[in-house]
């Protein structure tokens, strides 16, 4: 592991980062939210609610941040009942976008030196099914790049660093060369805290709240805000910890 801190890693979040999934996940959660809590809650969850508040948070940390939202008790083995299966399904039926020009970008990155790591807090299970299904046919060859550094947050969610902690641990990536790319909040954070230079990307973000997101993400930490992966490779070359 030791020669690997002499390389450079990009670190990686799935969802509308490399695959445009959460106009699928968002939706289908909102709604199972409210078929469940929206008495209780005295009202209904909305999407650009849930945007707000929660983007990017997954699992026992969405539902306890739920919970403290609306005042209320959020069960996670309720809320998640078959939600992996309901994703499968709802991936195969649409299809996924990949993020334009990634495969590109990565190929470029690639022959300049880099290794992938993915990192994120949904399911590794979900991140796979959304390349499968990806409608540029070209999954199988994004899962490639990653090799077998595959890493999901598990019990400990971003925004907590502890599963970029462990991806640089196992990987025996140097963080002083390395960065990760991340689209919200919560991966941002998780990133920064890590000691990873966080680029934030927002190719999948809706062009009415882009300038708020990218104000947002800058004061939280991330060094650059981009909407192409195209603009990445320039960005990194400006790193002087690449080419020291």
């Amino acid at each position: 592991m030791e020669a690997n801190k002499q390389k450079k890693w990009l670190f990686i979040d799935c969802d509308n980062t490399l695959m445009g999934t959460e106009i699928l996940t968002v939706p289908s959660l909102v709604a199972r939210f409210n078929e469940l809590y929206a008495a209780q809650a005295g009202r209904e969850l909305t999407v650009s609610e849930f945007q707000q508040h929660f983007h990017g948070q997954g699992r026992q940390t969405l539902c306890q941040n739920l919970g403290r939202h609306f005042n209320i008790q959020v069960d996670f083995e309720t809320l998640y009942d078959q939600r992996e299966w309901r994703m499968m399904q709802a991936l195969q039926a649409n299809g996924v976008e990949m993020a334009p020009h990634l495969i590109e970008t990565l190929s470029m990155l690639q022959n300049d030196g880099f290794s992938f790591c993915f990192v994120s807090n949904n399911p590794i299970q979900r991140g796979l099914a959304a390349m499968r299904y990806s409608r540029n046919g070209q999954g199988d060859k994004l899962a490639q790049f990653f090799g077998t550094n595959f890493f999901e947050a598990t019990d400990i969610q971003k925004p907590s660093p502890a599963v970029y902690l462990r991806a640089l641990e196992q990987t025996g990536a140097h963080k002083e060369r390395s960065f990760a790319v991340e689209d919200s909040a919560t991966g941002v954070k998780a990133a920064v805290a890590a000691g990873l230079t966080t680029i934030a990307y927002l190719g999948f973000c809706p062009p009415d709240t882009k300038e708020r997101e990218t104000e947002k993400l800058l004061s939280l930490g991330a060094k650059f805000c981009v909407d192409d992966w195209c603009k990445i490779p320039n960005l990194i070359k400006q790193e002087k910890c690449v080419n020291s």
